[in-house]
């Protein structure tokens, strides 16, 4: 299968992009020669074609296709195009024998337009003329609720920054760093994975400024200030929850409260925007308690939850290369074992530092443990690094 740029004589970058999609050459060559005058044309050979050209050359105005094609047919491939690119007009183009499946497929408003074969050269040309008119008004309309949204959102965020410009400044790291990874990852919609990160700390006007204070320090909470911590996101929710077009950000959200998915799913884009979000909040906690950046992502990697592609995509953001032979895992202070790394400070509850990181564990040094867990309660767990050989000692004790 070959695909291909048709350029005519009077073709420019300056006109609309338009995706023909048949599985007959003969059908692509006549389209072409229809609309070449007016628009930059693309073709494909069948569905899963079209959905490639569509991710290297950005979405199109417009995508025509055939209904019967190998693998996908047309309904399946302009239901695809729909979701992953809601403002590209979508016209089947087919025979006559199939005018029952078109009707319904328009019916179900995946479908802008049918256009029956063979269309004439008027009749196709005006068909794309108000697909191409119908896709920039989409993207008008976009244009202006996004600057709408952008305001709302702001305003709220102005709320934040007033009542605790900390959780603001640190709300603003966490979004810079979800911009930066879903650049390294290629992923769309970046406004609103990047309001999600910001929104996911809205509620921190909530948390006692204390317990804010100490998490920005890196310093360990106690239960109850952790779980104040947790429920922000379930707080940013109900803030979030007038303001009209976030769908996107508050599943991206909702995600992040360990809430189960819709029963109509989740699309790609927010699966993956939850994931990089909870990386770079959890990135961003473990930076604040002192860890560099090579033990703060291999801390991550041992996460029930990691997402291997978001971890390479911040290994490369950070310069840091695999590890191959430390890992790193939260145990119990009284679980850690002779020549394990500390990777962040044992610590009493009320914040007296009793041994610092990067100190490897000795026998001597468990002995002092065992003693400082008679006079003081201590924090109970601690971030370790493990010699891959002792890996399977730890938790199997």
């Amino acid at each position: 299968m070959r695909t291909e740029l048709y350029r005519s004589a009077g073709a420019d970058s300056g006109k609309p992009l338009v995706l023909l999609v048949d599985d007959e050459e003969s059908v692509l060559e006549t389209l072409s020669m229809q609309l070449g005058r007016d628009y930059r044309l693309l073709t494909a050979a069948d569905g899963a074609e079209a959905l490639r050209v569509l991710a290297e050359h950005g979405p199109a105005a417009a995508v025509v296709s055939d209904m019967r094609m190998p693998g996908m047919n047309g309904i399946e491939l302009l239901h695809r195009v729909q979701m992953e690119y809601p403002s590209t007009t979508r016209v089947l183009h087919t025979g006559h024998g199939d005018m029952a499946t078109a009707v319904a497929a328009i019916n179900s408003g995946g479908v802008y337009r049918y256009l029956p074969k063979p269309a004439g050269t008027e009749t196709l040309r005006a068909a794309i003329r108000d697909s191409v008119r119908r896709n920039e008004e989409a993207r008008e309309q976009r244009q202006l609720l996004d600057r709408t949204l952008r305001t709302s959102v702001k305003a709220l965020f102005g709320v934040l920054e007033l009542s605790n410009p900390p959780a603001y400044k640190r709300a603003g790291r966490i979004s810079t760093l979800v911009g930066e990874l879903c650049e390294i990852l290629q992923l769309g919609g970046l406004w609103e994975i990047e309001v999600a990160a910001m929104a996911s700390q809205l509620g921190a006007v909530t948390v006692p400024a204390a317990t804010l204070s100490k998490l920005d320090r890196g310093l360990p909470l106690n239960s109850d200030e952790q779980a104040s911590v947790d429920a922000m996101p379930r707080i940013a929710l109900r803030l979030l929850g007038d303001i009209p077009m976030l769908q996107d950000v508050v599943q991206i959200v909702q995600g992040l409260t360990g809430a189960p998915a819709p029963a109509e799913g989740r699309s790609a884009l927010v699966e993956d925007a939850i994931a990089v979000v909870r990386t770079a909040i959890v990135f961003e906690t473990l930076e604040s308690r002192g860890l560099n950046n090579v033990n703060a992502i291999t801390a991550l990697e041992e996460r029930d939850d990691a997402a291997p592609h978001v971890i390479a995509a911040l290994r490369r953001l950070k310069g840091v290369r695999a590890a191959v032979q430390d890992t790193v895992r939260s145990v119990r202070v009284m679980e850690l074992e002779v020549g394990m790394r500390l990777v962040e400070d044992v610590v009493a509850t009320n914040g007296l530092v009793l041994i610092g990181k990067d100190t490897v564990i000795t026998e001597l040094m468990l002995d002092r443990l065992q003693n400082f867990a008679r006079a003081v309660e201590l924090v109970e767990s601690v971030l370790a690094a493990v010699p891959v050989l002792r890996g399977a000692l730890v938790g199997s004790r």
